[in-house]
C-alpha cells in the first residue's frame, strides 16, 4: 500500500487573511517562504500588513526526517514568534504550534494533515491566546475596525491546571448536591410544623406584582434573552459576485516604492468616490500599472442583539446585520488620495497635482451604489456565558432606520423580551437600562478538550457575558413632527431617543434598551464620545416591531 501523503497546513487565525486556509504538498514543495513579496508561497497583503517584512521567515522541512520540520527568521524586523516566544535561529515546529509575525503582527497556526503520530504525541495546549479583534462601526463615530490593534494577549491554562479545575468542580458538585438535600429536607420538616401547629391550615404570603424593577432584576430576568454577535463582510459586484477592491497607486522615488495613495474618482452626480476594481479589472482597465496594490473593502465586528420571537428572530441594528449600508470607515492610510482619471487610449490614470481629503469624500456607503452588494462571511449568535456560536441569516432590515431582523434555527423554543412602544409617552428623565456586549469589556475564554478522533485540537474560544448600562433619556430627538403650530420640520439626526449614558460603546449596537418595567422600548444604535462629556442614541422600538408585520405605505 502507497504511503499517504502529508499536507502542509497554515490556518490564518489572524490579520488579515484572518478565517483562511493555505495547503501545500510536502512532496511538492520542501520549503515555504512567508512575506509580503509577491514570490512568497505565503503572501500578505502589502497594505494592510506592513509590519511583516517582504520576506519575514521560512518553514523548511527536515532532509533526513519529512515528519520534522523548522521555522527560521530570516532577518525580518519585528522578529517571529513560535508560542509567543521569539525564535533565534531553527526552531522546530510541531502541529498546533502558533506562528506570529511580529509582537503585534499576523499570526497562524502550523498543522499537517494527516498528523503523523510524532505530531500526535508532541501536541499540546498553546499558553498565549489571541483575543478576538472586536470591530465595529457605528452610525455617528467609530473606528475602521481593521485599524484596530490586537488586544495582548493572555494567559492561557495548562493541562495540569485545567484537569485540577476539573476535579475541583466535580468536587463542588457533590458537596452542593449534599446541601441542597439537606435544605429540602429543614423546609419540608419546618412545613410540617407549621401545617401541625396552625390545625392544618398553611399561610403563604403573597406578594403583589411589582410595577417597576432594579437594574439588576431586569439584568437577571433578561440574560438569556440578550445575544452577542459577531459578523464579517465584504463588498462583491452585482453582476459577477467578483470581490471588489481599492485600488491604491503607488509612490516612487527612483525604482523604490515608498508610499501608496488611494485611488477615488468623480462620478455622474459630482461625488468625490473610491475608486473600485476587480481582481480582473487589475488587470485589464487599469493598464497593468506596475505596483499597484488593492484593498478589500470589507470588514469585522461584533455587536448586541435580543430575542423578540420564541422561533429564533433576533433584533439587532442594520449596521450590526448588513453593515454595507452604513458609512464606511476608511483605514487611515487611505488619505490624502489622489483623483484617478482617464487618459486618450481610455486607461485610468492618478492625476497626483489633484489630492484627496476625507472631507471630500464624506459618508460614503458602500450599498448605496447599485453596482455592489454586500455579502456577509459570517454572521453569527453566541448567547450568553456560551461558547457554542449559531449561524444566523437576515431576515428583513429597515430602509429608513438603523435596525435590522435576523433569524436562527434551533429546534427549542427561545424566551423573548417584553416589547413596548413609548414613544408617544417617554419623557426626559425617564429611566434607561442598556445591555450588551461592549468591545471594551474583557474578554472570558474557556479551554475545551476535543473528543473528536478526527480532529484532535484543544478549542479555545470566548465566552460573552453581557453587560448592564444605566442612566436616563436626556432628550427625544424626533425625526420629523406636524401639528397645529408648525408646519413640520425635520432633524438631521433622525429618529432617536438621546440618553445619558457613557459606559455603553462599540458592540453594545443592537442592544435592548429597557425601561424601569423592565420591557424594551428602544435599540441601542450609537454614540459620540468628546473630552470630558459622552452621549448614546437609541431607536425607538416601534421600528423594530414595524419589521415584525407587513406595513402599509400607501392606502
Amino acid at each position: 500500500m502507497d504511503e499517504q501523503k502529508i499536507s502542509l497546513l497554515i490556518r490564518h487565525i489572524g490579520g488579515s487573511k484572518k478565517g483562511q486556509v493555505e495547503k501545500f504538498s510536502v512532496d511538492d514543495i520542501s520549503e515555504i517562504k512567508i512575506g509580503r513579496g509577491l514570490d512568497n508561497n505565503v503572501s500578505y497583503d502589502p497594505v494592510k500588513e506592513d509590519t511583516i517584512s517582504r520576506d519575514h521567515c521560512r518553514i523548511i522541512q527536515d532532509n533526513t526526517n519529512p515528519e520534522h520540520f523548522f521555522i527560521s527568521d530570516s532577518h525580518s524586523k519585528n522578529g517571529t514568534f513560535v508560542n509567543d516566544q521569539r525564535t533565534t535561529g531553527k526552531t522546530e515546529l510541531f502541529a498546533g504550534d502558533i506562528v506570529k509575525l511580529g509582537k503585534e503582527g499576523p499570526s497562524f497556526e502550523f498543522d499537517l494533515d494527516p498528523r503523523p503520530q510524532s505530531h500526535i504525541k508532541k501536541t499540546r495546549v498553546i499558553d498565549p491566546i489571541l483575543a478576538k479583534e472586536t470591530k465595529m462601526h457605528t452610525a455617528t463615530s467609530s473606528q475602521k475596525a481593521t485599524s484596530v490593534k490586537t488586544p495582548p494577549v493572555k494567559e492561557g491554562i495548562g493541562k495540569n491546571t485545567m484537569q485540577h479545575m476539573i476535579n475541583q468542580s466535580e468536587k463542588k458538585s457533590k458537596t452542593g448536591l449534599i446541601v441542597t438535600i439537606i435544605a429540602l429536607l429543614l423546609i419540608v420538616s419546618t412545613a410540617g410544623y407549621l401545617l401541625a401547629k396552625n390545625g392544618g391550615t398553611t399561610i403563604i404570603q403573597v406578594n403583589e406584582e411589582k410595577d417597576t424593577f432594579s437594574p439588576t432584576e431586569i439584568a437577571k430576568t433578561n440574560k438569556d434573552q440578550v445575544v452577542y454577535i459577531e459578523m464579517a463582510w465584504k463588498l462583491t459586484n452585482t453582476a459577477s459576485s467578483e470581490e471588489m477592491y481599492h485600488v491604491y497607486y503607488p509612490i516612487f522615488s527612483g525604482d523604490n516604492i515608498t508610499g501608496y495613495r488611494g485611488a477615488y474618482y468623480q462620478n455622474n452626480q459630482g461625488a468625490i468616490v473610491p475608486f473600485l476594481a476587480t481582481k480582473g479589472d487589475y488587470l485589464k482597465a487599469l493598464g497593468n500599472a506596475q505596483g499597484i496594490e488593492l484593498d478589500l473593502i470589507g470588514s469585522a465586528g461584533s455587536g448586541s442583539g435580543f430575542v423578540v420571537d420564541e422561533r429564533g428572530f433576533i433584533a439587532t441594528n442594520r449596521h450590526v446585520a448588513s453593515n454595507w449600508l452604513t458609512s464606511f470607515q476608511f483605514q487611515d492610510y487611505a488619505f490624502p488620495g489622489v483623483l484617478v482619471e482617464t487618459n486618450q487610449n481610455g486607461l485610468y490614470e492618478p492625476s497626483w497635482d489633484r489630492p484627496v481629503t476625507s472631507d471630500m469624500v464624506g459618508a460614503w456607503v458602500p450599498g448605496n451604489d447599485s453596482r455592489y452588494i454586500g455579502v456577509n462571511t459570517y454572521l453569527d449568535v453566541t448567547f450568553a456565558n456560551n461558547s457554542q456560536r449559531t449561524p444566523a441569516k437576515i431576515v428583513r432590515t429597515s430602509s429608513t432606520h438603523d435596525v435590522a431582523m435576523i433569524k436562527i434555527d434551533l429546534p427549542e423554543t427561545l424566551p423573548t423580551v417584553k416589547l413596548f412602544d413609548s414613544y408617544n409617552e417617554i419623557q426626559p428623565g425617564d429611566a434607561a437600562i442598556v445591555m450588551g456586549y461592549p468591545g471594551i469589556a474583557p474578554q472570558q475564554l474557556v479551554l475545551k478538550r476535543s473528543q473528536d478522533v478526527f480532529n484532535s485540537n484543544s478549542n479555545i474560544s470566548s465566552v460573552p457575558v453581557p453587560t448592564i448600562s444605566t442612566g436616563n433619556v436626556g432628550r427625544m430627538v424626533r425625526g420629523s413632527e406636524k401639528n397645529d403650530k408648525i408646519d413640520g420640520y425635520k432633524s438631521t439626526l433622525g429618529d432617536y431617543y438621546q440618553l445619558t449614558i457613557n459606559s455603553a460603546g462599540g458592540g453594545n449596537s443592537g442592544g435592548p434598551m429597557f425601561d424601569d418595567k423592565g420591557r424594551v422600548v428602544g435599540v441601542y444604535s450609537a454614540g459620540k464620545w468628546a473630552p470630558g462629556t459622552s452621549i448614546s442614541f437609541a431607536v425607538p422600538i416601534k421600528y423594530v416591531m414595524e419589521l415584525m408585520g407587513r406595513q402599509q405605505v400607501i392606502r
